[in-house]
């Protein structure tokens, strides 16, 4: 039996869609995307129907992009209650994800550490998006240790606090020399974080193909700029 709510009071706060760009009814067998409101999920939707809607996800077969759109000002305790109810450690999913995106929600570094579980579990995941997201050094450290479980090799930051102390953590894994794209602007970029972009960028076997400084965006190679 499946949880109620899939098309019910769910669809005022996610949108499954297939491979059409539509609304599905079948989201388990169906669904390509899910985007998410936080804003509404995280003030509005008591925590039994978060983990039905967790349960609904780890049963999807097509997922390849989950989006979560958010406010700044919601507190960052209850986004971390909210991605543990939806992403849970010991749940287990099998669909091809490719891309995660958090935007405009304030992720501190234990809200982050919620979902490290789910996004090291997902082999084809290319691409994390935390845009707006108010992310600090210790949340791009922890970015870090990601990298060295998984595929990524794109991410967006754009829009966070990181400093050269946050982009050396960042830089410090091995596996950051594959990243082929970073989003670093509307960050607070000085002398210091330029200082360690340019030392991750001296590295033996380094595969970034674009980066994006501020104003400035560096292309290497024939990488596409889709902007």
């Amino acid at each position: 039996k499946e949880p109620t709510g899939i098309n019910g009071v769910w669809s005022e706060f996610c949108t499954f869609e297939d491979e059409n760009e539509r609304p599905t009814k079948d989201p388990i067998h169906d669904a390509v995307s899910l985007r998410i409101d936080l804003y509404y999920l995280s003030t509005r939707v008591p925590t039994k129907s978060l983990r039905d809607m967790g349960s609904v996800i780890s049963r999807c077969k097509k997922l390849k992009s989950i989006r979560m759109i958010g406010h700044l000002f919601v507190r960052s305790n209850v986004i971390e209650d909210v991605l543990v109810s939806l992403f849970q450690a010991n749940g287990s999913y099998y669909f091809p994800l490719e891309h995660f995106s958090i935007c405009k929600y304030a992720l501190n570094a234990r809200g982050f550490e919620a979902i490290i579980p789910f996004l090291t579990s997902r082999g084809e995941l290319d691409c994390l998006s935390l845009e707006n997201c108010e992310i600090g050094d210790d949340v791009a450290g922890a970015i870090g240790v990601v990298l060295d479980q998984t595929c990524i090799d794109n991410i967006d930051l754009n829009g966070n606090q990181i400093s050269a102390r946050g982009l050396s953590n960042l830089f410090s894994g091995k596996n950051s020399i594959k990243l082929r794209s970073l989003n670093l602007q509307e960050n607070s970029i000085g002398k210091a974080e330029v200082d360690e972009i340019a030392r991750f960028l001296s590295k033996e076997g380094v595969a970034l193909q674009w980066i994006a400084i501020g104003k400035i965006r560096l292309i290497f190679g024939d990488y596409f700029d889709p902007d």
